[in-house]
């Protein structure tokens, strides 16, 4: 047992490297984590003391607590995106989580069977059709996606052929017969937006189709377009604001499954589900939350002390001048200095940058080689694929490492890959 006095020490790259990601001080692009967590603490120490004053009263915050969770938290929290979305989000809408995974992991599980079927954006965020797949084992129908988002068009034949076949059946406690999944702002791995007139349309499918439609929020606040003042301006409208209660036709068919950890810190695991009042009761009903009440009680009652005092505000500001000031330098290398041919949209927000590659280049092989000659890492864009595709694709995450390191890193990427397709012309 070590002494109180002694220090406790951990190498940083122990924090993240159950996969050996930093192997051998491995620059590891692939990696969507956010950067300056150093700050986190300043805001935990001054939101916890605010919060401290009241527990010394009262305590309820080291209690179970209620099952959509704190109050003080639910009503800051909907402040805080009301302020950045372009619509009132009310409080009772909310429930606590244990972040998106948790929140993504408890919607699908309550709503859905092994064998049943749910649809997803091809590429996507990987983890999350294997959550799908492997842990629940659902059977996934990839959804091809242009640059306005998921090909609605191609959905809506999908959905007519499979709903046929389904044998779900439709009862007050499973309301749906299957569900999309997609990641509709600063899409993961594109960085593409769902355009208003899809978000639309796809709303109308969902209501008549009798779908859920699981949005991946968690970057939504993370928009680095300007105004002509330098403001940044307020990130495109969510999906949800698109199926509200007021609207003729309104059956609640879109949650949205929001979190901290891109915004603040991934290891408060704490984040929310935006939800119609059938998905809420659903959740708090379920055995699930009846046994351990909110999911995260404490974290919840600090952050809404760090809400409530503008730190999270102050944060996200900052965050989003060191973020776009990466992502643009990051787009200017690839733009200018690697080979032509090569091929990447600009993002307005987010954590990373998709990159194509002319038809038929590996980028399996690029990835090899870039670890091999400079122990540098990205994703291979066929693992954001349920079917495999993209292999002439890859992802880089700008968040993660300071902007030196990031455009040294990208720099090598690019000479490695004009080695490749020189070496192929040949």
């Amino acid at each position: 047992m070590s002494s109180p006095t002694e220090e406790f020490k951990v190498d940083a790259k122990d924090a993240y490297d159950e996969q050996n990601m930093f192997e051998n001080g491995r620059i590891s692009l692939q990696i969507g984590a956010p950067a300056i967590l150093q700050q986190c603490a300043s805001i935990m120490r001054e939101a916890t003391e605010h919060r401290m004053k009241r527990e010394e009263k009262e305590g309820f915050l080291f209690q179970y607590g209620s099952r959509n969770g704190d109050i003080a938290y639910r009503k800051e929290l909907a402040s805080f995106l009301t302020r950045h979305y372009r619509y009132h989000v009310d409080s009772s809408s909310l429930v606590v989580t244990a972040g998106a995974t948790q929140g993504l992991y408890m919607v699908a599980s309550l709503l859905f069977s092994r064998g049943d079927v749910v649809f997803v954006e091809d590429p996507t965020y990987f983890i999350g059709f294997q959550i799908f797949k492997t842990d629940l084992g659902l059977k996934t129908i990839s959804v091809p996606m242009d640059e306005d988002g998921i090909d609605v068009d191609m959905l809506d034949r999908l959905l007519e052929e499979h709903k046929k076949s389904s044998t779900v059946c439709v009862t007050e406690d499973r309301p749906y017969w299957t569900m999309l999944y997609l990641i509709p702002t600063f899409h993961n791995p594109t960085g593409r937006c769902l355009s208003k007139a899809r978000c639309r349309q796809l709303v109308q499918v969902a209501r008549r189709h009798n779908i859920l439609v699981v949005c991946d929020d968690v970057y939504n606040t993370l928009c680095y377009e300007k105004d002509s003042q330098g403001n940044f301006v307020t990130p495109p409208p969510a999906l949800m604001s698109f199926d509200q209660e007021t609207d003729l036709g309104f059956h609640g068919n879109v949650v949205s499954n929001g979190s901290f950890s891109k915004i603040l810190s991934p290891g408060l695991r704490l984040g929310w589900i935006q939800a119609p009042k059938k998905i809420r009761s659903l959740i708090m009903n379920s055995s699930y939350c009846d046994s351990g009440g909110s999911f995260n009680n404490y974290t919840s009652g600090i952050i809404a002390s760090a809400l409530q005092l503008g730190l999270v505000e102050q944060h996200l500001g900052k965050i989003q001048e060191i973020y776009s000031r990466n992502m643009n330098a990051v787009h200017k290398i690839i733009k200018e200095e690697w080979p032509s041919g090569v091929s990447c949209l600009l993002p307005k927000g987010g954590f990373f940058i998709w990159v194509e590659f002319p038809h038929g280049f590996s980028c399996a092989e690029l990835q090899k080689t870039c670890i091999r000659d400079h122990n540098v890492s990205f994703y291979v864009g066929s693992i954001c694929s349920p079917q495999g595709l993209f292999g002439n694709c890859l992802r880089v995450c700008f968040a993660l490492y300071d902007i030196e390191t990031l455009t040294d890193a990208v720099r090598k990427i690019g000479q490695s890959a004009r080695l490749m397709m020189e070496a192929h012309t040949t």
